[in-house]
């Protein structure tokens, strides 16, 4: 798995702050990566606003493997747990420069200044932070662990930007304390692929156009839905995409339908129960799960509600199926609808390799022209959505479970779609 190297800074003036920030050290360490690195603890006055208090600042450089919308949610609930109370203004989630704005004393404030060399600007988060240039409080620290490191936008190290920087630096004072009660708690073990503490930026950035660095997504996607026949490795591609980009993941809860062996044995018989209770349990799903959370950028799901039009064509006698459409169509007016509909096609011969090696005991006798109709009943669907908002995808001849780069390439397809969405 990628790591990636970013710079947090420390910052708090009310309660103990040394023990404040030792907490939140232990804290990042345990969720969000290796802190390889921290600069010592600086002091000084408020900026933006008048407060008694001194503010403690440290900067720390961190080895993760989270992305970076990932790695400011869990920021944030650490924030939080520290006892971080933000002005009624500012929406919690939104570390935006306007945010900012609402200067306050505070036990806890965690800033991601670097993330490698991304440049994002998007309602919830801006990289680099907008306004280091300005702060002599955070280059003072930045500029102890990487003076030389360039900034992505003014192409300028970090040593310049201070020397630069408008702000008085006179009053940014180091702390006089033991180097240990600084370092004591930063991690100093290796990485588990054996590479050495203190790794290069270049070691760490993904190399070729599918790395994560444009992985944004667009804020008006919202809701991702990854769909494909049987054995496509739907379940996987979307957990891993949720996984890396902190998403909601939905995941649908078919092995806990009764009917699912029976229909393997007899579709005819009991083709009309399944549909229905599997249209019963997407519905719930939908209605339940479809749901954005406050701290995930958007939802990742492992099947859409259409799912259950296409194998309900393939599957139900013709008056059977009349009387279900009737009840999807119901169903379809109150649940929310992808912003991004994509489809992964794999042949059959790679489905059926696919379904024996997952083994599960009521598809052994999996017929191929059953998948193939399937994948017809899924072409004609693909027919009648938006282009713009729908994707086709052929992983025929690609692993995205095990090789990277094409996971990349699968990665970099979606999000090209993703921000082409109006």
């Amino acid at each position: 798995m990628e790591t990636y190297t970013a710079y947090l800074l420390l910052g708090g003036n009310l309660g103990d702050c040394v023990q404040t920030f030792k907490a939140a050290r232990e804290k990042i360490a345990l969720r969000s990566g290796r802190i390889s690195r921290a600069s010592r603890l600086y002091t000084s006055p408020s900026w933006g606003f008048e407060a008694k208090e001194l503010f403690y600042n440290q900067v720390l450089e961190l080895q993760t493997t989270l992305d970076p919308y990932a790695l400011l949610q869990q920021l944030l609930q650490i924030e939080i747990e520290l006892g971080r109370v933000r002005p009624q203004t500012a929406t919690a989630p939104e570390k935006t420069a306007a945010a900012s704005k609402q200067y306050a004393s505070r036990t806890i404030d965690i800033d991601i200044l670097f993330y490698e060399d991304f440049v994002i600007r998007s309602r919830n988060l801006s990289l680099p932070h907008p306004l280091m240039q300005q702060r002599a409080f955070v280059l003072v620290p930045l500029a102890e662990l990487v003076p030389a490191f360039l900034h992505p936008v003014f192409g300028v190290s970090v040593a310049e930007l201070l020397a630069k920087c408008p702000d008085d630096s006179s009053e940014i004072h180091a702390c006089p304390m033991p180097e240990q009660e600084i370092y004591s708690d930063v991690a100093e073990k290796p990485f588990p692929d054996g590479r050495e503490a203190g790794s290069t930026l270049a070691e760490c950035v993904p190399t070729g156009s599918c790395g994560i660095s444009a992985a944004f997504w667009p804020e008006n996607m919202r809701f991702l839905a990854i769909e494909g026949n049987i054995g496509a490795g739907k379940t996987s591609l979307s957990r891993r995409i949720a996984t890396q980009f902190g998403a909601k993941w939905v995941v649908e809860s078919f092995e806990e339908n009764v009917f699912l062996p029976k229909f393997y044995a007899d579709k005819e018989r009991f083709a009309f129960p399944l549909e229905l209770t599997f249209l019963a349990e997407r519905y719930r799903q939908a209605k339940e799960d479809f749901v954005q959370e406050l701290f995930s950028p958007f939802l990742v799901s492992d099947f859409s509600i259409s799912k259950s039009l296409i194998f309900a064509q393939n599957t139900l006698q013709e008056d059977e199926y009349r009387l279900f459409k009737r009840l999807y169509d119901i169903i379809l007016t109150t649940i929310p609808k992808p912003d991004l509909y994509v489809y992964i096609h794999s042949d059959v011969d790679r489905l059926m390799r696919n379904i024996r090696q997952r083994g599960r005991s009521y598809e052994a006798n999996m017929d191929p022209a059953y998948l193939k109709t399937i994948e017809n009943g899924y072409r004609e669907y693909m027919k009648t959505l938006d282009p713009a908002r729908s994707l086709w995808i052929d992983v025929t001849d690609m692993d995205f479970i095990h090789n990277e780069a094409d996971y990349r390439e699968v990665l970099s397809r979606i999000q090209a779609a993703a921000r082409r969405l109006g």
